[in-house]
């Protein structure tokens, strides 16, 4: 689930919040220490991304929630938005302990509730709630994603991301093997690299916050590794290539364990909405490397899998599946929460001459 803290414990919040800053950047060869980034502190406006922020009315049964604002896109009029995830802009499905569900025109705040003592702080505004893809409760769902029209003045036009810079408006497709990294409200900036593409997986919820938990299962999903990519209150932000100038968008990064990080395609989320990305060059069409032309070996273990897709999920101790290498070795990846002896040896070693190799993976959440 996205980060929340006690409304009722201020000392403890403040303390943890304290130690949950961004790591200071490290120091250049023979030159001072760079200063320390906050990602959870209040900006001078206009604000950049990759920054503590969520919904003025995720706070419930003694909780408040936030995540991670996470980039910049635009429509077709020009409106800019911001994006994160459905479950931080949107995630108060039911009425349940606050009286109230997410609507259009939610005001968004930097820096989120948890950074401010869950405290109402009307100048915080940035954005306004417009869009948000549907997460469907134990049922399928694309991609967990939502978007924020930007108050006049409030967000760098240039869509900038704290530690990151400007990136490219030209998304690219996931890689197996490709090195990513994010900025997010907690862990600030890490880096990690794809570990498997269209993966179907089933991840935990919650209606509120602090609410009834649920299950959604996705499917066409990327994995990353390692678990420490992603940590509570990091949902939203934007995954991309780890390169230092203008890097291009990989992924909305939304959910994980200590074990895996889970993102859906960008280009998945850019053609929910029919929005591009703000950034250097020209949007509006995805790379063609990575997971969008799977190279032959990739392509016939994705075939394979989608056929015994039910097959797999069937398995004991089964949270989803995906493909990726072992070695140079095309093979199908049976993602389970805990590899007991058990579960491994009832695993299929192969389907249809394709490798299957079991990859324990935790108990997925919205983080």
């Amino acid at each position: 689930m996205k980060m929340y803290r006690a409304f009722l414990i201020v000392l403890a919040m403040l303390v943890l919040v304290a130690g949950l800053e961004a790591s200071a950047a490290p120091k250049a060869p023979g030159g001072p220490k760079p200063p320390r980034v906050s990602h959870t502190a209040r900006q001078v406006r206009p604000i950049q991304l990759g920054t503590s922020g969520g919904s003025v009315v995720d706070k419930a049964n003694g909780y408040c929630c936030s995540g991670t604002l996470g980039a910049l896109v635009v429509d077709s009029a020009g409106n800019q938005y911001i994006l994160s995830n459905t479950h931080v802009f949107a995630g108060d499905s039911v009425a349940g302990g606050n009286g109230v569900v997410s609507s259009v025109g939610d005001p968004i705040n930097q820096p989120g509730f948890v950074d401010v003592n869950c405290g109402v702080v009307a100048t915080d505004y940035v954005a306004d709630l417009a869009d948000w893809a549907e997460i469907v409760p134990g049922g399928y769902s694309t991609v967990d994603a939502a978007l924020a029209l930007v108050r006049t003045g409030m967000v760098d036009p240039a869509g900038k991301i704290l530690e990151v810079g400007t990136i490219s408006a030209l998304p690219r497709a996931a890689s197996v093997n490709l090195s990513v990294k994010k900025s997010g409200r907690t862990s600030g900036v890490t880096t990690g690299k794809v570990a498997g593409l269209n993966a179907t997986i089933s991840v935990q919820y919650s209606d509120e916050c602090a609410g009834a938990s649920y299950v959604s299962t996705f499917t066409g999903q990327i994995l990353v590794t390692p678990g420490k990519f992603l940590k509570g209150g990091d949902s939203g932000s934007l995954m991309v290539e780890n390169v230092g100038t203008n890097p291009r968008p990989v992924g909305l990064l939304y959910a994980g364990s200590s074990q895996i990080a889970i993102a859906n395609p960008i280009q998945s989320v850019l053609d929910e909405f029919g929005v591009t990305m703000v950034g250097v060059g020209t949007a509006g069409a995805a790379s063609t490397e990575g997971e969008s032309t799977l190279p032959p070996g990739l392509a016939k273990a994705s075939s394979v899998k989608e056929k015994n897709s039910l097959r797999l999920l069937g398995l004991k101790g089964a949270v989803g599946h995906a493909v990726g290498l072992s070695g140079a070795k095309p093979v199908i990846l049976l993602l389970v929460e805990k590899a007991t002896p058990v579960v491994v040896e009832q695993a299929p070693k192969e389907i249809e001459g394709v490798a299957v190799e079991v990859m324990e993976v935790g108990v997925i959440m919205a983080l």
